[in-house]
C-alpha cells in the first residue's frame, strides 16, 4: 500500500505537467537575421591630387590622407560615406632602383597578407599581374574572420611600389557584410584596371 500512495501522486503530478506545456508555448531559437543592404549603382571619378599615380576611384569613397603613426607621404585611405563599413588603405613606397628594396617591400605585403592567412581558414592568390604598369599579386581571403579581405600590390619594380588593401572594422561580421565586401572588391579591381604611373 505504502508503494501505491507513493507512485499514485508522482504519476498524477507528471501527467498534470506534460499536460501544462503546449507546442505554442514551447520558444524556439531563430537564426539571427542581418539587415538588408541597399547599395548605389557603382560609379567613378579619377583620383584627384598631385599622387605618383592615378586611378579611377567610387564617387562614393571619400579620399583621406592617412594620419596613422607610421604614415608617409602619398598614403592614403578612401573612406566609403555614409556608412565607412569598408576602407580602403592605399601605401606607397619609393623602390630608387634597389632590387633589395623592392624585395623588402615585396616581403612586407605578403607578410601583412600571411598574417591575416593565419587567422582566417581558407585564403587564395587571385592572379599573377603583368601589365604596362609592372608585376604584382592579387590576394583574397575567402574564408575568416578577418579584417582584411582583399588586398593587391604592383610595382615597376625599379621606381614605384603600390599596395591597395580593404579593411572592415567590424570583422567578426563578415557573413552579414557579404554585399559591401563584394561592392568593395569591385571598386578595387576597377582601380587595379584604370592605374597608370604619374
Amino acid at each position: 500500500m505504502k508503494f501505491y500512495s507513493f507512485i499514485l501522486p508522482l504519476v498524477v503530478s507528471i501527467i498534470f505537467l506534460s499536460a501544462c506545456t503546449s507546442e505554442e508555448d514551447s520558444y524556439i531559437p531563430k537564426p539571427y537575421g542581418y539587415f538588408r543592404i541597399e547599395l548605389p549603382e557603382q560609379s567613378y571619378q579619377k583620383l584627384e591630387g598631385d599622387y605618383p599615380y592615378s586611378f579611377e576611384h567610387s564617387k562614393y569613397a571619400k579620399v583621406v590622407k592617412n594620419t596613422s603613426q607610421n604614415a608617409e607621404e602619398n598614403w592614403i585611405t578612401l573612406k566609403y560615406e555614409p556608412t565607412s563599413v569598408a576602407e580602403i588603405h592605399i601605401t606607397y613606397k619609393e623602390v630608387k632602383n634597389d632590387p633589395k628594396l623592392f624585395m623588402e617591400y615585396v616581403n612586407d605585403a605578403h607578410k601583412l597578407t600571411f598574417n591575416e592567412i593565419n587567422t582566417a581558414r581558407s585564403s587564395a592568390i587571385d592572379k599573377v599581374l603583368d601589365s604596362k604598369n609592372g608585376n604584382g599579386i592579387v590576394f583574397t581571403i575567402s574564408e575568416g574572420e578577418v579584417p582584411t579581405v582583399f588586398n593587391y600590390w604592383i610595382s615597376d619594380t625599379t621606381t614605384h611600389f603600390f599596395r591597395a588593401a580593404m579593411y572592415v572594422p567590424t570583422s567578426n561580421q563578415n557573413d552579414s557584410l557579404a554585399p559591401i565586401l563584394k561592392y568593395t572588391k569591385e571598386d578595387m579591381m576597377h582601380m587595379l584596371e584604370t592605374f597608370e604611373w604619374k
